[in-house]
């Protein structure tokens, strides 16, 4: 994951394939797994909605690359890593029993959130700005607001991160997506800032 976006860097420019790229898979993989939970006949609009938190950090990664919102990389970058690497390996048991289809499609979701990380940092040199704190409460505020009201007014179970439905978890989402950038605050004082290489 970290070797193979650095390896596009000969292709930078035509990075803009590389990008469309990484949207297509995205898409094709959120409406690959819905079409395949409708042909399970296990589909409820209650709790099968591709409204997750990783899936609302793909939804960023499209805004980023397809449509040039490059300001929202501040808080894809640590949505990104919280949502692969964190949910996992370190706190949610995968939904879909080996070798079901879905068993993969969940793992290629966090693989490719990983690979556009790194492809954002290595190859486009996206950093972070002063404000990566403020935007990412913002929109954990929106995010997590959003499903609560979901829940609360029409009975659905989705969850708020990590698969869990209780308050800690958003608690914990939002202190690990938080604390990814102190490092940064501490360390990297002269390069805090949000620039593009086109």
């Amino acid at each position: 994951m970290y070797i193979c976006p650095r390896l596009t860097k000969n292709l930078l420019p035509y990075s803009y394939i590389v990008e469309k790229i990484i949207c297509g898979l995205i898409i094709l993989e959120i409406v690959f797994e819905q079409v395949s939970i409708v042909s399970m006949g296990g589909y409820n609009v209650l709790t099968s909605l591709p409204i997750s938190a990783s899936r609302f950090c793909a939804y960023i990664c499209i805004a980023i690359l397809f449509f040039k919102q490059y300001q929202l990389f501040n808080v894809f970058f640590s949505w990104s890593l919280v949502c692969s690497i964190g949910e996992i390996i370190f706190f949610q048991n995968i939904p879909y029993r080996f070798p079901n289809i879905l068993h993969f499609l969940f793992i290629f979701s966090k693989a490719i959130l990983i690979y556009a990380n790194v492809y954002m940092v290595e190859v486009r040199k996206f950093k972070i700005s002063k404000s990566a704190i403020k935007d990412n409460l913002i929109i954990c505020f929106i995010y997590f607001t959003s499903i609560f009201v979901l829940n609360k007014f029409t009975n659905a179970s989705y969850y708020y991160s990590f698969s869990n439905i209780n308050y800690f978890s958003i608690i914990s989402f939002i202190f690990l997506t938080t604390i990814i950038y102190i490092p940064i605050l501490v360390f990297d004082r002269d390069n805090f800032n949000f620039k593009v290489k086109r």
